[in-house]
């Protein structure tokens, strides 16, 4: 971290609704009071999604200057693809309004910023396993995994302690694509296929019904919920065991949403796992909601080679 006591970083977590943003400080703490999020729809406009990036901007420089902080970095974790090094999204399923818009060259024209201002992009997987090896559950783990339960499905690895990179920056290694009985793995293991499960379990699909209430019901007892997790934690175990055998992974940590009802998850997962003999720890994240925040910062003192181009 940057040694100047009253140097800051603005970091930025992007999903697919909403952008969360915080600063650190110099010791790399993230300030409490900092933290905000902004609407950023995927599906919105050129002009919504840029408007909200550097509203956002705007707003984190202005609470730097209220207490009396310089802002010397900006960190952005964002899904893929997109070309991390070069700061450009290059996704047509998502935030197809800003495929090849230079948002490093959006964030250094900024008055709060300037051409001269550090700026970081990271795939969001990568950053939350980097943060978790850094601040987290994989800190004394050579070779570690990170799988994100929610909306998709991401996965992300360390081997040697080195994050595991693809050539544009997104994560070496994919397994949402892997074929699952009539599908594919995120069928079956993200957001929508937790609800078919449940359906299966029931025959009865309730447009309104989450993750989240599944959780509830499964905590109070409900039987057909508390299945519904079982048998996801069985599926996401029968598809990764062959990738973290190969990988010789360590350690195995679930991160995003749903995974803070890993208990749900735990025995199904660790029983499909058991003939893993590399596998010594399996876990939820230790910084949920912070893990990525964390891997921006550490990022952020890591060297980079590409220019930012103009902007959109």
């Amino acid at each position: 971290m940057d040694s100047t006591a009253n140097n800051c970083r603005l970091l930025f977590d992007v999903g697919g609704t909403f952008l969360k943003a915080v600063v650190a400080d110099a010791a790399g703490e993230l300030i409490p009071a900092s933290e905000f999020s902004c609407p950023m729809p995927s599906d919105g406009t050129r002009e919504e999604i840029v408007g909200a990036l550097t509203a956002s901007v705007v707003r984190g420089a202005a609470f730097a200057s209220a207490h009396g902080l310089v802002l010397n970095g900006i960190g952005v974790a964002f899904p893929g693809p997109f070309d991390f090094a070069r700061g450009i999204p290059l996704m047509e399923h998502k935030f197809r309004s800003i495929y090849g818009c230079s948002l490093a060259g959006v964030l250094r024209g900024l008055p709060e910023t300037g051409p001269d201002m550090p700026v970081r992009f990271m795939h969001d997987v990568n950053a939350a396993l980097l943060g978790e090896m850094t601040r987290g559950n994989a800190r004394t783990f050579g070779n570690a995994a990170l799988v994100t339960l929610g909306t998709g499905l991401g996965f992300a690895c360390c081997l040697d302690r080195e994050v595991q990179y693809s050539p544009m920056g997104s994560p070496r290694i994919s397994i949402f694509k892997r074929p699952c009985r009539d599908g594919i793995l995120e069928d079956w293991v993200s957001k929508r296929g937790f609800l078919r499960i449940h359906t299966g379990l029931t025959g009865l699909s309730d447009p309104n019904l989450t993750v989240a209430d599944l959780a509830r019901m499964a905590f109070a007892g409900d039987p057909a919920a508390r299945e519904t997790f079982a048998e996801a934690g069985r599926i996401l175990a029968g598809a990764i065991g062959g990738v973290l055998s190969e990988l010789r992974i360590e350690c195995l940590l679930l991160g995003g949403q749903i995974s803070r009802s890993f208990a749900l998850l735990e025995p199904t997962l660790v029983e499909g796992l058991r003939d893993v003999a590399c596998l010594q720890k399996v876990a939820p994240a230790a910084h949920i909601g912070e893990a990525a925040f964390y891997g921006l910062l550490a990022g952020l003192d890591l060297p980079t080679t590409a220019a930012a181009s103009a902007g959109c």
